[in-house]
């Protein structure tokens, strides 16, 4: 009986309830959309992974104390030409080949580097079983002035075979004829990856930094041999600082990198969904609240004929489970086109390459969520309305009109006590520092925000009067009877603005800490830029060459031109880095004062920041155990602490290692950047003869400390615009449920706008009633928003004014806010162009007569 009665009011009220569906949708979506595109990306990954791996059973190379991060330039420590020769005679073995790569990039006739990063250069091998590149036309390399491309970087720079190709080495450019064209494995990956191989001689002479030596070798096993067997015969045959792995344990730690950024970027996603989600909810609440109001008869009735309380209950209940049941559903079609939204946005964000996609993986955790998220907060948003119903007495069928509305001292007390909780956090999490700090002033940041909206029915009052006032004074009757609708129910009221006051409230937070970070980025820069130009990589590993270095240095008016390499260390169990130089040097161009100890850093000493030394409880004379990145054991020595500079960005080191000594461990550490200072009399043509010097280098840039500064400040502004995309979407929702309010409201005064079209209003006057009630609605959302989210912006930007984050400036961006105003008022205008023309067409005698 109850189930058709549900599926009787699922019929009857299915306009009413289409907008929470949509709602419901729009969250659900973003949640499947983005556990789709997470997997999507995971398993082209897998697959790439496993296509550049295949035939490889064992790889052998150096020891590693410990991995590169993703994005850094380590290099691998050459493995000996004899190693090859071990290798091939050990049983079991087929075949074993040598690998030797190194950075190798096409120019395109402009001068300008094509292909996606990392460009590689290889030695070609034409082994099905241990080589990628496939020869699709033309003829492998055999000549030392020959090259083969893949195919998808020659049309990018539109070579075809028999063209000189003039390709960017470490070492500077080289012209050579394309020879052949080919393709690299079968995965979605292949087409972002650039490569060019050349004859074996000629790359063991122009990639590698040690001819006569691998960076690594090859083994493919004799068939039925298991890897860990292969490996475990390889391993007894070679010599002491060289390991051997299988080709599976390869794949798996090419590919872990890449996996913790997927993890970390679903996570980043799925806190946008959740934010969406959540102000979803607001809407289902506000549908079911207002329909429970409207129903009071209805459901008194069933009371009266013999329905129990949790009868009742359930029948809303059911209802809802109806709305979250066709939500959930179509959200997860609609989450495949979000995944490839996502796609998309995520390609503009890494600067136009794009992802390895593939086709689209639906997995079983993207139906599980999708059902699980719309189905429990559909039923969690409907529950209190249920409630609600089922204590509704029999005796109210008697009575005519809408449910009693509730007092709000409740509301009043527990918002003030959450306010009062927020502030005391606040103010406790400002009187320390660290951690500790954020911790309680995030939580602090979280309970003033909840006490905004608890409150919110209660001191909307007086401000949705003073927002109404305008409209009232200039907008005559329409616009006095708009503000005193906005008042009829703070409830309702402050239920619809809450969800736009949460979207706009989390847009002005990040727009206040971002916009300081910019500021402050920009002050730390001014102060701490150092250098009169700066000479760094395309990217993060495209490398500097040493000889670049030697070029800069060479030009008239150059003063000095420091390579500032990169060291790796582990200290305490925890891989570092540091800047390997010349200690004094370094501290002097760096402007860094030594505050204790000596500049004279020699073997296994090092200089710290005095933020690092505090942070990790260090003094000068302080010891630790660690080693280098050849798995060199060592005691460091704290030789001095200097005062370093909190950055947002990093511009100056927290450690240095003097290079002399540590290139015995690691002579191949990269360069990160060249850091170049210019005499007053060479600033004017610096420039110009700078980039003469570094022209064999195509794929280095110059730029100045306006350059430099631009670049961080576009960085932040990436990500800022980002951010701010994301929550379009819970805005777009908070929209959504401010249309549903407002057609709610109009079928529940249909009889009330029949008798005002009966008594002389005109159609457009009923339009601008409406029209200045959702307009006051969005407004009243915007202001709550908007100031609560400035009051946490200038919360967290104090927070993280010291200590290494050094966010210092607080700067509030009050044009970008200004926006978010004005575009809540359109968004009231625009939600109420539907409730607004269905409340002037009514039909004046048949909206009289509606009870």
């Amino acid at each position: 009986m109850m189930s058709k009665l549900v599926l009787r009011g699922l019929v009857a009220h299915r306009a009413r309830l289409l907008l929470s569906t949509v709602a419901v949708v729009a969250g659900v979506a973003f949640v499947a959309g983005t556990l789709i595109f997470s997997a999507t990306l995971d398993r082209s990954f897998d697959r790439a992974f496993d296509d550049l791996g295949r035939g490889t059973d064992v790889v052998v190379r150096t020891d590693r104390a410990f991995e590169p991060g993703l994005g850094e330039r380590a290099a691998e420590r050459p493995v000996p030409a004899p190693v090859l020769a071990a290798v091939q005679k050990v049983d079991g073995v087929e075949k074993a080949h040598g690998v030797v790569t190194g950075f190798a990039a096409v120019v395109d006739r402009q001068g300008k580097i094509v292909g996606a990063e990392p460009q590689q250069g290889v030695a070609w091998d034409g082994d099905p079983d241990l080589s990628l590149p496939r020869l699709t036309s033309g003829a492998p390399p055999a000549a030392p002035d020959e090259i083969a491309v893949d195919v998808t970087t020659a049309a990018e720079a539109g070579y075809r075979v028999g063209d000189r190709v003039t390709v960017a080495l470490t070492s500077g450019t080289r012209a050579f004829r394309l020879t052949g064209l080919f393709e690299v494995g079968d995965s979605a990956l292949s087409d972002q990856l650039s490569m060019t191989a050349f004859a074996p001689g000629t790359a063991q002479r122009l990639l590698s930094d040690h001819p006569g030596t691998y960076a690594r070798i090859v083994v493919h096993g004799d068939d039925g041999v298991p890897q860990e067997r292969l490996r475990d015969a390889v391993a007894a045959a070679l010599p002491p600082g060289v390991e051997a792995i299988t080709g599976r344990e390869a794949i798996d730690e090419q590919a872990a990198s890449f996996k913790d950024v997927l993890t970390i970027l679903r996570t980043f996603l799925l806190v946008f969904a959740v934010i969406a989600v959540f102000v979803g909810s607001f809407i289902i609440f506000n549908t079911f609240a207002m329909l429970v109001s409207g129903r009071v008869r209805e459901l008194a009735l069933l009371r009266a004929v013999g329905a129990s309380r949790g009868q009742v209950t359930r029948s809303v209940l059911g209802e809802a489970a109806g709305v979250g049941l066709a939500g959930s559903t179509l959200g997860l079609a609609a989450g495949a086109g979000v995944a490839a939204g996502l796609a998309r946005l995520m390609t503009a964000v890494a600067g136009g390459e794009e992802l390895p996609f593939g086709t689209l993986a639906v997995p079983a955790s993207a139906v599980v969520a999708s059902y699980g998220v719309g189905m429990l907060v559909t039923l969690a948003a409907a529950f209190v309305p249920a409630r609600r119903a089922s204590r509704i007495p029999p005796i109210a069928a008697l009575r005519e009109g809408k449910a009693e509305p509730r007092p709000l001292r409740g509301r009043a007390v527990y918002g003030t006590e959450a306010l009062a909780v927020g502030g005391a956090l606040i103010a406790a999490g400002l009187a320390t520092d660290g951690s500790t700090a954020l911790t309680l002033a995030g939580t602090g940041a979280m309970a003033l925000f909840v006490g905004v909206v608890v409150v919110s029915p209660v001191a909307g009052r007086p401000v949705i009067r003073a927002l109404s006032w305008p409209f009232a004074r200039f907008g005559g009757n329409p616009g006095r009877m708009g503000g005193r609708n906005a008042l009829r129910d703070p409830r309702q009221t402050a239920a619809t603005a809450s969800a736009l006051t949460i979207g706009l409230a989390l847009i002005a937070t990040v727009s206040v800490v971002v916009q300081s970070m910019a500021s402050s980025v920009d002050r730390q820069l001014d102060a701490g830029l150092t250098a009169d130009y700066q000479v760094t990589g395309r990217s993060q590993i495209t490398p500097v060459a040493a000889e670049a270095a030697g070029a800069v240095a060479g030009v008239d008016g150059v003063r000095s031109a420091i390579p500032i390499r990169t060291a790796r260390l582990e200290l305490d169990g925890s891989v570092r880095t540091a800047a390997a130089g010349e200690p004094g040097e370094l501290l002097g161009h760096f402007r860094l004062p030594l505050q204790q100890g000596t500049p004279s850093v020699r073997g296994d000493t090092l200089l710290v920041g005095r933020g690092v030394a505090a942070a990790q409880g260090w003094t000068v004379g302080t010891t630790i155990d660690g080693r280098y990145q050849d798995g060199t054991r060592r005691t460091f020595r704290i030789a001095g602490i200097y005062a370093d500079r909190p950055s947002v960005t990093p511009s100056a080191p927290s450690m240095i290692i003097d290079w002399a000594s540590y290139r015995k461990r690691d002579p191949d550490a990269p360069i990160d950047r060249i850091e170049v200072n210019v005499t007053p009399a060479g600033a004017g043509a610096g420039r110009a003869a700078l980039e003469a010097a570094l022209g064999p280098w195509p794929n280095l840039e110059l730029k100045d400390r306006a350059q430099v500064k631009d670049e961080a400040a576009g960085d932040i502004g990436m990500f800022l615009n980002l951010i701010l995309g994301l929550l379009v979407l819970s805005v777009l929702v908070a929209a959504l449920g401010i249309v549903n309010t407002l057609a709610l409201a109009v079928t529940e005064r249909t009889r009330e706008i029949g008798l005002l079209r009966a008594v002389g209003m005109q159609r457009r006057q009923v339009r601008r009633m409406i029209r200045y009630e959702a307009v006051v609605v969005s407004l009243f959302g915007a202001a709550a928003g908007v100031g609560t989210g400035v009051v946490l912006g200038i919360v967290l930007q104090r927070v993280m004014a010291d200590g290494d984050g050094g966010m210092e400036v607080l700067a509030i961006p009050y044009g970008r806010l200004a926006v978010c105003v004005a575009a809540a008022a359109v968004i009231g205008v625009v939600a109420a162009v539907w409730p607004a023309r269905r409340a002037a067409r009514m039909n004046v005698l048949e909206a009289i007569a509606t009870e």
